[in-house]
């Protein structure tokens, strides 16, 4: 044992020491970790997903609708509603004449600055006067589940106001038919229909049975830092992990392994002095990406014990993949080169890039056959769902099977001389 522990500290010392350790383990990590979270929304508040409106009509009708949509979107602060070329307020200041809004709104939509345009037609407020069946355009883009979220609350919005202007309809059309015949006095049926939706309107404010919904945790946003903190910090420990099968197969050219073997020590010992070195290497290179990820605003969560257990799992399995790798690679410059190949192939299928709820059912199952997609599920139950030890457990066994086989495959393979 206490072999292992020497060879162990020797590797891990050296390790440190080495300038590729910041460079590659902690500076080009943070730095992506940085960017990628800047890309993906990090340092924005308010609502994360914008949506445009043009108001064609104009109308107290088309208004009022805005007035609905607005409600709707950004009561729980998900969707930010700007109002094309003639909304002031802060990120929705789109400057646009009434015949260019059309095409300022599709440049936002095409650059990704919005994720929806809402058409709102000319005639739309004469038409619901009238009865008539009025078609409002819903244009979005592909972007995660954003435009899913964002028909459902037009949907709210537009049953809203739909169902006031119905009743409004209906309760003046009745008037005129008993009342106006006895009356013999002028009717004025737009103010009428004004009065009845705005009483309409009041009362659905003020409706006796509202559903008043509640999380258990608050809620966490899955874009941002929040999915390139984990994501890069998963990645870059297995690049390192898997870079270690460059480091055995090296010290077999140069012969500094076989050197040790000759040493009154049983050869398992010091193989598994350089396994236990590279490992603890791999655990305090995650730790400083967690510790990089904190800064930068990643909401890790509170449950430090089942962070530490997935760092202790997932970096156990990115070295057992490392020594696999070792026994497989006939040179280091090989061996270099397959690490880096697996580990960027590797991450991306697994969701380190971006979240696997945007990819199809079978790029899923695909990506769940790396240990990336696993350490990010467990990050996942943490971060989003306030997740116990017990919630991550599953993850953590698959974890250490991949582990058991990776090891077993690598000690099969692995020739001391």
């Amino acid at each position: 044992m206490r072999a292992i522990i020497t060879i162990a500290r020797y590797d891990l010392l050296r390790s440190f020491k080495e300038r590729e350790t910041f460079l590659f383990g902690l500076l080009m990590p943070a730095v992506m970790m940085l960017l990628l979270g800047i890309a993906m929304g990090g340092f924005e508040d308010g609502a994360a997903i914008t949506v445009d409106v043009i108001d064609e009509d104009g109308s107290a009708l088309s208004t009022a609708l805005v007035d609905a949509l607005r409600a709707e979107m950004e009561a729980d602060r998900a969707f930010r509603l700007c109002l094309v070329g003639a909304d002031d307020a802060p990120g929705c200041a789109i400057r646009a004449a009434p015949d260019r809004r059309r095409q300022v709104a599709d440049e936002r939509l095409k650059e990704v600055d919005s994720f929806g345009t809402i058409f709102i037609p000319a005639g739309f407020g004469a038409g619901l006067r009238a009865g008539d069946t009025v078609t409002v355009i819903y244009q979005s883009s592909a972007d995660l589940n954003a435009p899913l979220l964002a028909e459902q609350k037009i949907d709210a919005a537009l049953s809203r106001l739909g169902s006031a202007v119905a009743i409004a309809n209906l309760t003046v059309s009745v008037a005129e038919e008993v009342f106006q015949p006895q009356g013999g006095s002028a009717w004025d049926r737009t103010a009428a229909f004004d009065q009845i939706r705005q009483t309409v309107e009041t009362a659905w404010d003020t409706r006796p049975i509202r559903v008043e919904s509640q999380g258990t945790v608050t809620r966490t946003s899955r874009t941002g830092f929040n999915q390139s903190g984990p994501g890069m910090a998963i990645m870059f420990v297995l690049i390192m992990m898997l870079n270690s099968s460059t480091v055995l197969v090296y010290e077999r050219e140069v012969g500094t392994l076989q050197r040790l073997f000759v040493l009154p020590v049983p050869r398992w010992q010091t193989l598994a002095g350089k396994i236990v070195g590279r490992y603890l290497y791999g655990l305090a290179i995650f730790a400083a990406l967690v510790l990089a990820g904190a800064a930068m605003g990643v909401e890790w969560g509170d449950n430090v014990p089942g962070i530490v257990l997935i760092m202790l799992a997932y970096t156990l399995t990115a070295t057992a993949l490392g020594v696999a790798l070792a026994t497989v690679a006939r040179t280091s410059a090989q061996a270099s080169n397959l690490s880096l190949l697996f580990a960027l192939t590797l991450s991306p299928l697994g969701g380190a890039w971006w979240p696997l709820e945007i990819v199809p059912d079978f790029m899923k199952l695909i990506g769940h056959l790396t240990p990336v997609a696993w350490g990010m599920d467990a990050f996942g139950e943490l971060m989003y769902y306030g997740g116990t030890v017990a919630d991550i457990a599953p993850m953590l066994g698959v974890l250490l099977g991949m582990a058991a086989l990776a090891f077993a495959f690598g000690v099969w393979r692995f020739r001391y001389e």
